[in-house]
């Protein structure tokens, strides 16, 4: 094991896993440490990477549905044809293979109509992980790129003035496929990276490998944000844990994202991350289940259980898209 994720899993399972983290989450850490240490850094994006915001998907998925009646018949016949004649990925059979090759050009092409194909041009697929991804006009796509970028232009839209976003927190972002889009398409933004380990570790090595020009505040143990406050605040990109997240001033950053996390979590942990939020952010943007049941802990969730404060305006609360099994929100925090 690389001494530097035993470091991150001695903090988190030592001092802040059982506040933190639903038992899911604890049951998904040791998943993924296994899963990672089984087939290796360099694989993740087919591995580690299906735990997050990846699915090997079926022709009856909410997901395939909602591209195949959103695109007109000759976009999915043209998908049809190369995903026919794309790669086969190591860790999947030839027919997943296929179909989730099917998956990606629908759902580039819908993103493509949604938000702009010079948007989307701006961004390419990095191989590094061994992506599921598949070539268009010579260029890496994937599902991952066209879902953070749909997020991203929901947050740009719902703020209507992209200059408000100068500085962002992510809760559970995973790998970092979310923070890659932002980074990319808002060069100067300033990203925090919140997550446990492996994630944590994924994302610190992947985003600095991809940003080597970006100043990185790497993860380390603190008590006192006074201790690490001018080596932080010239960060671009950071990478904390939850409980850290207690440590930081108040109104620390313009906007805070939590995608697909927060419906995995037991009530009292997702107000205590509410309280938090409230108290260092501007805006949120919520993506989760409209419907879930948190595995280990028998809790039942819905889109109306969340309790947003009355001092944060809703700027849109509705459907996915394309994953219309999900809702997003996004709202503007009124502080005092």
């Amino acid at each position: 094991m690389d001494p530097r994720l035993a470091d991150m899993l001695r903090d988190f399972i030592d001092r802040q896993e059982a506040a933190t983290t639903s038992k899911y989450w604890s049951v998904l850490c040791r998943k993924n440490v296994a899963q990672l240490l089984e087939t290796g850094y360099e694989n993740f994006k087919q591995t580690v990477a299906l735990n997050y915001f990846t699915w090997i998907v079926g022709k009856d998925d909410p997901q395939f549905l909602f591209l195949k009646s959103h695109l007109p018949q000759d976009a999915v016949t043209e998908a049809e044809k190369r995903a026919a004649a794309s790669r086969q990925h190591a860790f999947m059979t030839k027919e997943q293979s296929e179909f989730y090759n099917l998956m990606t050009y629908l759902l580039w092409e819908y993103a493509a109509g949604e938000v702009g194909a010079n948007l989307l041009n701006r961004l390419e697929e990095p191989v590094e992980g061994n992506p599921p991804s598949v070539m268009l006009d010579g260029r890496n796509i994937s599902q991952d790129l066209a879902n953070s970028v749909l997020e991203y232009d929901s947050v740009i839209r719902g703020l209507s003035d992209v200059k408000q976003v100068r500085s962002i927190i992510e809760l559970g972002g995973g790998y970092g496929r979310t923070a890659y889009a932002f980074l990319s398409l808002l060069p100067s933004v300033r990203y925090f990276m919140v997550d446990i380990p492996p994630a944590l570790y994924i994302a610190e090595r992947y985003l600095t490998r991809q940003f080597p020009d970006r100043k990185i505040f790497p993860y380390r143990s603190f008590k006192d944000f006074r201790d690490v406050d001018a080596e932080f605040r010239e960060a671009q990109i950071a990478f904390l844990m939850p409980e850290q997240l207690d440590l930081l001033p108040d109104r620390s950053v313009d906007l805070f994202l939590a995608v697909d996390c927060l419906h995995e979590m037991r009530p009292e942990q997702i107000m205590r991350y509410y309280r938090t939020i409230d108290r260092i952010a501007d805006c949120l943007y919520q993506k989760c289940w409209k419907k879930t049941k948190i595995p280990y802990d028998d809790i039942a969730l819905t889109e109306e259980d969340y309790p947003f404060f009355p001092n944060w305006r809703n700027l849109f609360f509705r459907d996915c898209r394309v994953q219309s099994t999900y809702f997003e929100a996004l709202f503007r925090i009124d502080h005092p």
